[in-house]
């Protein structure tokens, strides 16, 4: 009797031969899996240790009202800040003042203010807010009033309500406005509005007049038309837009300083450079007429600098809070010596700062 092979013929051997290739064909791609991993996190980590990935750019935000932002809404239009090696968005803020508070609570990194803001906040213990640079001198602050309330011109602004902003150009410009054309502050009566208020309550009828900036000034005009006349007189003030930062925001990351002044400077020369391509694309972000913004454009100066005249005015409008403005009588008045950090616009462009010694 022919011995029986038991085990290892026939659909024995045929199945042994299967499940060893299948489990070849497992370990192989196992192995190619494992290698691959390893190239993607090599090239994400940049190292070719493959062990930590490559941290994302960190993105800054500067933030500030439209008509002193055009430094920067240039620099982001035309892809300065990304030549200059930074990472921004912007956050538009209806107020200087505003954007103060968001840079003294950490919610931007950058804000666009004036000087009157830095002027009253350096009377609160420890405020370390700091200007950079200069971006704007603006002469945009003016009085808009109901001529059917028999407005014709500043003496006529006696016994009749006006609507100012607090602590803004707004509130200097009318103060200095009126001093300068003989009326006495007790001769108006003056309300606290934002400037889009101040835009409802002129054309509404609810106040006479307001002292408020572009583009509100101009809405005011067109939507009142004749019945509207504006009071305006740029020699009476000069603002000066400023990028601020918190001091301990400096410190921690000064090349972010320099790139973002980089890329201003880079915008101030564009501006002055092709003021028929930017002007319309300012205005349009601004939300003014481009024929309008061009017919008032001698009312404001891009520029990126640090000078003696910056310094003084926020010195003037020191003494002039503690003089005038209620809860700062018995104040003292700030020296303003730590309201500039001319280090990061020296390093980039030393020409460009010309502060007292």
């Amino acid at each position: 009797m022919p011995l029986r092979t038991v085990g290892y013929g026939g659909n024995h051997m045929a199945g042994w031969r299967k499940s060893h290739y299948l489990l070849g064909t497992m370990l192989a791609l196992f192995v190619a899996l494992a290698n691959l991993g390893c190239r993607q996190t090599d090239d994400g980590g940049g190292n070719g240790k493959g062990t930590t990935p490559k941290p994302k750019p960190k993105t800054y935000t500067w933030g500030g009202p439209k008509n002193i932002s055009m430094a920067p809404i240039v620099a982001d239009q035309q892809g300065f800040f990304t030549q200059e090696g930074i990472n921004v968005k912007p956050n538009y803020i209806q107020t200087g003042k505003m954007a103060m508070d968001a840079v003294v609570s950490k919610d931007i990194d950058f804000g666009v203010l004036v000087e009157t803001n830095i002027a009253f906040i350096k009377y609160q213990p420890g405020a370390d807010v700091q200007i950079v640079c200069a971006i704007e001198e603006k002469h945009d602050d003016a009085i808009v009033a109901r001529r059917d309330r028999g407005i014709k011109g500043p003496k006529d602004l006696k016994g009749k309500t006006l609507a100012i902003l607090s602590a803004t150009t707004s509130h200097v410009f009318a103060d200095r406005f009126l001093k300068a054309n003989g009326v006495a502050p007790g001769e108006v009566k003056t309300v606290n509005l934002t400037p889009p208020a101040m835009q409802a309550a002129v054309i509404n009828g609810d106040v006479d007049a307001a002292s408020v900036w572009q583009p509100f000034r101009y809405n005011v005009l067109k939507a009142l038309g004749n019945k509207a006349v504006e009071l305006n007189d740029p020699g009476v003030y000069t603002a000066y837009a400023v990028v601020a930062v918190r001091k301990e925001f400096a410190e921690k990351n000064p090349e972010a300083v320099k790139s973002f002044v980089r890329a201003l400077i880079k915008a101030e020369s564009y501006i002055k450079g092709s003021p028929d391509q930017a002007i319309p694309a300012l205005a349009k972000e601004i939300d003014i007429d481009a024929g309008v913004l061009r017919k008032i454009w001698g009312e404001y100066s891009v520029r990126i600098n640090l000078d003696a005249k910056l310094l003084a005015t926020i010195r003037e409008e020191g003494s002039w809070i503690h003089e005038t403005q209620k809860g700062f009588g018995d104040k003292t008045v700030p020296a303003y010596s730590d309201a500039i950090n001319s280090t990061f616009l020296a390093e980039v462009d030393a020409s460009r700062v010309t502060l007292p010694k």
